[in-house]
């Protein structure tokens, strides 16, 4: 498999090649005409163009994906727009980090992670044949959802921990941070994410990220109600599930 790189950046594709993260690279979209496979690693809110604009490059069979963290708008805009003969599957290798760029790419960020993809009645199955394959060989998990699903099972397990995150750091008092140990740092540092980023991807996936907070809320307030009542014991899990939360067997980030 040979890789090529695409970005605007002449100092991102130098970096590229020094760590042999891709074989060869270039600022030119019809560099993805020979390609098999076309990943397009854009921001969310420029997903849609951008396979717009590569479209006319490819070969017919290509195969084209994503890596946004929203899905239905992106998959329905995107399958609207292909002329026929793209083969597009919608991707979110949920493995991210509060870095940016290229400097904060890390081989081991994908190891045993799931990779979500979310064909449709329209996605030829190939194309997810062909996901599959590299999700594998990336060492990651290959889970099929429907867009809207993945919609609002991420806005569980990835939009609401980054507004959690925020919260919690900025409630607490500028005394309290200078005293922080890890644990309030492993809370907080996505908050450290991208605002650009974040505040695409809310506008984008806004319904279901208020679905969350409600549920959150629901569960703050009733850990409040037993803070009040003095009956935090009962609101406590057990030790079996602490245990096992702890473990890092539950959540994506």
């Amino acid at each position: 498999m040979r890789v090529t790189g695409i970005d605007v950046d002449a100092q991102v594709l130098a970096a590229a090649r020094a760590r042999h993260a891709v074989d060869e690279s270039s600022d030119a979209l019809a560099a993805v005409a020979t390609a098999d496979l076309v990943i397009i690693a854009t921001p969310l809110d420029r997903i849609v163009e951008t396979a717009i604009a590569v479209a006319p490059h490819l070969r017919p069979g290509t195969v084209l994906t994503d890596t946004g963290s929203v899905k239905a708008p992106i998959v329905a805009a995107v399958e609207a727009a292909l002329p026929a003969g793209v083969r597009f599957v919608g991707g979110h290798p949920i493995a991210g980090s509060e870095g940016q760029g290229f400097a904060a790419a890390d081989p081991r960020l994908l190891d045993g992670r799931p990779f979500v993809l979310t064909p449709t009645s329209r996605t030829h199955p190939d194309a997810v044949a062909a996901m599959r394959d590299l999700i594998v060989r990336l060492g990651m998990r290959p889970v099929l959802l429907d867009p809207v699903q993945h919609d609002e099972l991420a806005a569980q397990i990835s939009h609401l921990p980054y507004l959690v995150s925020l919260a919690l750091r900025r409630a607490a008092a500028g005394d309290a941070l200078a005293i922080a140990g890890r644990g309030f740092d492993d809370m907080t540092r996505i908050a450290r994410s991208p605002a650009a980023m974040w505040d695409a991807i809310c506008r984008s996936n806004r319904a279901a990220i208020l679905r969350a907070l409600a549920s959150f809320e629901g569960e703050l307030a009733r850990l409040r109600r037993a803070l009040e009542s003095d009956r935090m014991g009962d609101a406590l899990p057990p030790d079996t599930e602490a245990a096992h939360i702890i473990s890092g067997q539950r959540g994506d980030r």
